[in-house]
């Protein structure tokens, strides 16, 4: 089977086998005229080549090119592939040869004549020896070589003939050499294969293919002392080397770059990548919501197939009817009034039926689920990017569905982030914390378990609401919880007007000021006596906020609300009403207080 290095040379091979014969002889006989004339150094437009193999412009311009080496391969294949189609007899040829005072030389014939191996002529036709194929007698094709092509070929390349005349095999002693040497290159020098094949040939004054040969067959046949494995060094690639071939292919470095610049492969600079890409994958954790059905034989079936279909005909009867759960739903059809501009489009987008809505989420956990199911059995040193990309492929479809999900219910968190609005926080700002959050709901929320009312009376309603009460109520929460931590957050700045009362209880009186010692013992004593009219509850929060027993530390708001069971924010409420009620209580009873001396 030929072996085409470049796209639009097999395209134009597979055009021309419709041609008529006689014009695919001509295009032969072009192709090796154009053969001699090509520079391996030098790069080709592909209108040129069309013109000179064809005859004709092509229809449409292209910027494509061809290496000069890429060219000289893929020809000599184009000549053999139309030779074969053409079917030529030896016969035929040998007379039209008569002519030019040559003949036809096979594969042996051509070994003989320059002293070379059966290995070195394929090397020969890549760069720029002519071979056809032609049918002979018993009905069998064989390659031939014109014997005018092979003089000048000889006469063009006489350095690169004269050096394979001159190989001989290479003895044991020095294959070991090879192998010492590049066991010691190997060792001072993160080089690959090919680098340490060059540096030795030139030192042996072999060919490095030659070299490279003797030391991959030396790691095949002694896999426990290998020097180089796939072509890189034995030696593992180093943490931040991985990270670095890693960011570049990111960035988009070419592949053949980043291989020169670390000295590897393009092989060894995948794998990594595929490596890396895959441990990555490995440590993303995928949450979904289980299912009974999921594991059925068929689910792909029931699950992809069958009841979105279901759930697209229920819904289509629901919407035609009026009775359509989500047209009557309060967060969905209600559209704010005074809404800002900038959210007006959120409203115009259509709201997604019940039905489909519910097979969407379904749908979602599914491929998520299957997902996951792969992600468990994905080896990232073994991993192939074909196992990797189906893991990905079923992530991003389920966050398509999701995508889907969280724009149709945009309008819910519009509705909770406006009943949530104050002066210190834009609207923009509550709509995009209730954004995220609404996201976080569709992760959370269980489809199996919505529905209408439930019959069973034992199951609470909220299991079975609708996903907009459940991600309106999920929102609301979390703007509660961020209003405590924010007043959490502000506790060293905020004054309550009783700190300097209360810190007196457990502060020590100056020695240096008799007066000061008197007057605060006096106020030490008196709210001690007034703190224990306080109910149980505030009392005890006051005692362990600040301090006053002795025998234990102060706690903080969060550590009292742990304690407690309650939030921080309900801790702060309880602690401004006791503070309160013990004014109260210090101003009913000021003519009773002790007397300052």
């Amino acid at each position: 089977m030929a072996l085409w290095r470049d796209d639009k040379l097999l395209e134009l091979a597979s055009q021309l086998t419709y041609s008529p014969a006689e014009k695919r002889r001509e295009q032969l006989r072009a192709a090796a005229e154009l053969l001699p004339l090509i520079d391996g150094l030098k790069t080709y437009p592909w209108d040129f080549i069309h013109f000179r193999i064809t005859g004709f412009q092509p229809r449409d311009h292209s910027d494509h090119t061809l290496s000069g080496k890429t060219l000289l391969a893929d020809l000599s294949t184009l000549i053999e592939f139309l030779s074969d189609t053409l079917a030529i007899r030896i016969e035929e040829a040998l007379a039209a040869c008569a002519a030019e005072e040559g003949g036809i030389l096979l594969l042996e014939e051509v070994t003989r004549k320059f002293s070379v191996s059966s290995k070195t002529i394929p090397r020969w036709r890549k760069q720029g020896l002519v071979a056809m194929r032609y049918l002979y007698a018993d009905g069998r094709r064989r390659l031939g070589f014109l014997e005018s092509a092979v003089k000048r070929f000889a006469e063009d390349n006489k350095e690169r003939v004269a050096r394979s005349a001159t190989f001989k095999q290479l003895s044991e002693e020095e294959k070991a050499q090879i192998v010492r040497m590049a066991t010691r290159l190997a060792a001072r020098c993160q080089c690959c294969l090919k680098d340490i094949s060059r540096r030795i040939a030139r030192k042996l004054n072999r060919s490095p293919e030659t070299v490279r040969y003797t030391i991959r067959n030396h790691d095949r046949s002694h896999p426990e002392t290998a020097i180089f494995l796939n072509g890189e060094s034995a030696n593992s690639i180093r943490p931040v080397d991985r990270h670095a071939i890693v960011a570049s292919f990111d960035n988009g470095t070419p592949v053949d770059c980043i291989a020169q610049r670390f000295c590897r492969t393009r092989t060894s600079i995948f794998r990594v990548v595929t490596q890396e890409r895959a441990a990555r994958l490995k440590a993303q954790p995928i949450e979904y919501v289980s299912n009974a059905l999921f594991e059925h034989p068929e689910a792909d079936h029931i699950l992809l197939e069958l009841l979105p279909a279901e759930a697209l005909a229920r819904a289509q009867a629901t919407v035609l009817s009026g009775t359509n759960a989500s047209a009557k739903d309060v967060y969905m059809a209600r559209t704010p009034r005074d809404l800002p501009a900038f959210l007006s489009d959120i409203f115009r987008q259509p709201v997604m039926p019940h039905e489909i809505e519910m097979d969407a989420f379904r749908r979602m956990n599914y491929l998520k689920a299957k997902a996951a199911k792969l992600q468990a059995a994905l080896d990232p040193e073994a991993a192939t990017p074909p196992e990797l990309a189906e893991i990905e492929g079923l992530l991003a479809q389920a966050n398509d569905v999701k995508n889907q999900i969280v724009q149709s219910n945009l309008r819910v968190a519009v509705h909770v982030a406006r009943k949530h609005q104050r002066a210190d926080r834009p609207l923009i700002e509550l709509v995009s914390d209730a954004a995220v959050w609404l996201m976080r709901a569709a992760e959370k929320y269980d489809f199996a378990r919505a529905g209408n009312t439930p019959t069973d009376a034992t199951v609470p309603a909220r299991a079975h609401a609708r996903f907009s009460t459940y991600a309106s109520y999920a929102i609301m929460k979390n703007f509660a919880r961020d209003r405590a931590d924010g007043l959490t957050r502000r506790d060293a700045s905020l004054v309550t007007g009783q700190e300097d009362l209360l810190s007196t209880l457990n502060s020590p009186a100056d020695a240096n000021h008799p007066a000061d010692r008197l007057d605060a013992a006096a106020l030490h004593s008196d709210l001690r006596s007034v703190i224990t009219e306080l109910p149980t509850r505030e009392r005890e929060l006051l005692t362990q906020h600040y301090g006053l027993d002795e025998k234990t530390p102060a706690l903080s708001l969060a550590q009292i609300s742990s304690k407690m069971g309650i939030t921080k924010a309900r801790v702060r409420q309880l602690e401004s009403r006791a503070l309160r009620r013990l004014k109260q209580l210090l101003e009913a009873r000021r003519h009773t207080l002790s007397p300052t001396p």
